[in-house]
């Protein structure tokens, strides 16, 4: 089965009040248009079906059921039914198309514009708050109805896949995450009931109290030396980019790469970033870090357990992440400039090292655009000098751990994706004997060319929207959308950036205990204020 991405945009630029009502005007036009259309499709169908009705209302007569006048007697003529029939289905088919391209059409104005992404963002917002308060009254309850609802998705996959599905039971719940965490969140951090409607932290706070175990259990398996080695690459993995979408794909093929799902034979592993240096025209430097998710390696700075420390409340836990170490390392050995303009391109993991960075490291680099995919990242203090690009999937857990929506400025613009089947439509029929095929498929009402992206690669069955080839088809469908909030953090992106590419640096990180050094590495170690002495 082919799946497609729909994108809505929320904050970015926006239009004066007197241009979106003109925008509202037109959607509303466009659809009413579409809709009379529609009506008359039907009652071209319904002609054609009276026809047939009334081509069989004598059962008896041969010539009447035929349909085809030249074969009747001299004494006994008949309509041509079968012409008739055909000319009403073909006016309802062309009717239907054009209805439903006018109201497509009115559906685009309303995406590319955000017409009511406030009206949007202000009801999830309520469904969150209840459903956060309703999981601090009673946990149980809401433990158990989010249970409920996800094995109902997996009982439905195993319907209809024949195998029970994760993804389904993440797509099962997706409305309440954000609460439900947001609930769990401020059960762990204490936080009273009802006050979630002034602060959305409440994950963060939680995050802080759970990382003061984590933390030194973490640094007591894994170690605290984190030493950085630059590596080589056998082929180019990271190339030249000049916009979003091409450091989105950029980004796609290191993390691939080093987890091992596709072989570009680069000899990069797990926890391995790139920095790239481009040079400007007046002779300057630009920088664009490239930092794919979780590795989950044991000996990673990228490891399931960094997630918690960076999602802390804490400026300072955050900082001590051993994955924000190891890039903020990285990024230092690279040379970047005080005053030189950096973007960060990160997913999952690292989206949110991307926001760390630009929060907690504004004095020491000149962050001036990051671009997450994935990343719950609501409630980082980014600085507003610094713009914001962040790719959710509305089905995807991982962007709803932050329990809370994405602010929406004109720094910081949020794309969110939905995920359908995109099967090939399938338009009512009637038939000869006069029985009547229904209309299939989901796109029956998408026949514009902008109504969904396809998903690259797709899967047969539903998977997990977390894979970084779902945020590159949101993206995709938000800038084929025209929207002037796209096209001005899209252009911000590429000005940060403009220049020739003059080196590619890939950086890989390990975690060792004290003293544990390899014969021949490259070793710089970074510790809470200490330093140990590199290998030879």
């Amino acid at each position: 089965m082919n799946w497609q991405v729909t994108s809505q945009i929320h904050g970015g630029h926006q239009s004066s009040p007197a241009t979106m009502e003109e925008y509202r005007t037109l959607a509303a036009a466009l659809d009413d248009a579409g809709g009379k259309l529609i009506a008359q499709a039907q009652a071209w169908s319904q002609a054609a079906l009276d026809l047939g009705s009334e081509r069989y209302s004598v059962p008896l007569c041969t010539t009447l059921q035929t349909g085809i006048p030249h074969t009747a007697p001299a004494d006994h003529a008949t309509l041509p039914y079968v012409r008739l029939i055909a000319a009403c289905q073909r006016r309802a088919k062309e009717m239907s198309d054009s209805g439903w391209k006018l109201k497509g059409m009115a559906d685009l104005v309303t995406r590319a514009q955000s017409l009511y992404a406030e009206a949007e963002r202000t009801v999830r917002r309520g469904i969150t708050e209840l459903t956060q308060a309703g999981t601090q009254l009673r946990p149980g309850w809401a433990t158990y109805i989010m249970g409920a609802l996800a094995v109902g998705g997996l009982v439905g996959s195993w319907v209809h896949e024949g195998a029970p599905n994760l993804a389904t039971s993440s797509w099962a719940t997706a409305p309440f995450q954000q609460g439900y965490l947001s609930g769990i969140g401020s059960m762990i951090a204490g936080v009273e009931i009802g006050k979630g409607v002034v602060h959305t932290d409440e994950v963060n706070q939680a995050a802080e109290k759970i990382g003061r175990f984590s933390a030194p259990l973490k640094n007591l398996l894994q170690g605290v030396e984190l030493h950085l080695t630059r590596v080589e690459a056998n082929a180019p993995v990271v190339r030249e980019s000049r916009s979003v979408s091409e450091s989105l794909e950029n980004l796609r093929r290191l993390g691939e790469e080093r987890l091992g799902k596709i072989d570009l034979d680069s000899g990069l592993t797990y926890a391995t970033i790139a920095v790239q240096r481009y040079e400007k025209a007046d002779g300057t430097n630009a920088w664009l870090v490239t930092i794919p998710g979780t590795d989950g390696s044991f000996d990673s700075p990228f490891g399931w357990e960094q997630n918690v420390e960076l999602m802390s409340d804490d400026a300072e836990r955050r900082t001590r992440a051993d994955s924000a170490r190891m890039v903020v390392e990285a990024m230092e050995r690279a040379g970047i400039g005080r005053d030189e303009p950096v973007a960060i391109v990160g997913h999952s993991q690292g989206g949110i090292v991307a926001a760390a960075i630009a929060s907690d490291q504004s004095e020491r680099f000149d962050i001036r655009h990051v671009v997450t995919a994935g990343s719950p990242i609501a409630n980082h203090p980014i600085p507003s000098k610094t713009w914001v690009t962040a790719i959710e999937i509305k089905d995807e857990l991982v962007a709803s751990l932050d329990g809370a929506d994405n602010p929406a400025t004109e720094q910081w613009m949020t794309i969110q994706g939905t995920v359908m089947p995109a099967d090939e439509p399938v338009y009512p029929t009637l038939n000869d004997d006069g029985s009547c095929t229904p209309a299939t498929g989901t796109n029956v009402r998408g026949l514009s060319p902008y109504a969904g992206t396809p998903v690259a690669d797709p899967k047969e069955t539903q998977e997990l929207s977390h894979w970084l080839k779902y945020h590159q088809a949101a993206y995709r469908n938000a800038s084929d959308l025209g929207s002037p909030a796209v096209v001005a953090h899209e252009e911000h992106f590429a000005d940060v950036i403009a220049g020739e590419l003059k080196e590619t640096q890939y950086y890989e990180g390990r975690m060792r205990m004290w003293g544990d050094y390899g014969p021949k590495e490259r070793i710089t170690t970074v510790t809470s204020g200490q330093t140990a002495p590199s290998s030879p």
